[in-house]
């Protein structure tokens, strides 16, 4: 007996940001190819099927992120970034860095280079 699920609850998952296992986290190079291609439909973007798959790709990587920080300070490492308090980055700041990353960045995971743009604009001194 096989069991599907119904797109409303595939579409609900997306949405809701559920978080995707690290082996199946999507590259720099693939996040930036679709946000690109997002980025050319100008406002119809909000009505692509892909606009909530990034949204959550990026709220996944901002949440790993904040977890490996903590992980870190609990370790009595230093931080990767030190992004002042209040502080946040954009997401055209964001796909700029990601794009100014040097091409051996492009395979690896988006949450990689989301700490290197934050290491690149806010690092530790």
């Amino acid at each position: 007996m096989s069991y599907v699920l119904p797109k409303a609850v595939i579409a609900a998952m997306l949405v809701g940001g559920m978080a995707m296992p690290a082996s199946a986290a999507m590259t720099v190079g693939t996040f930036l190819a679709r946000a690109n291609a997002l980025r050319d439909q100008g406002p119809m973007a909000l009505m692509s099927p892909d606009f909530p798959a990034l949204k959550a790709e990026a709220k996944a990587a901002t949440t790993q992120l904040k977890a490996e920080r903590a992980a870190r300070a609990a370790a009595g490492k230093p931080p990767i970034a030190c992004v002042p308090e209040g502080e946040s980055v954009g997401i055209m700041d964001m796909l700029d860095g990601l794009s100014d990353l040097p091409a051996s960045y492009q395979k690896r995971p988006l949450k990689d280079g989301y700490a290197r743009v934050l290491a690149n604009l806010y690092p530790c001194r």
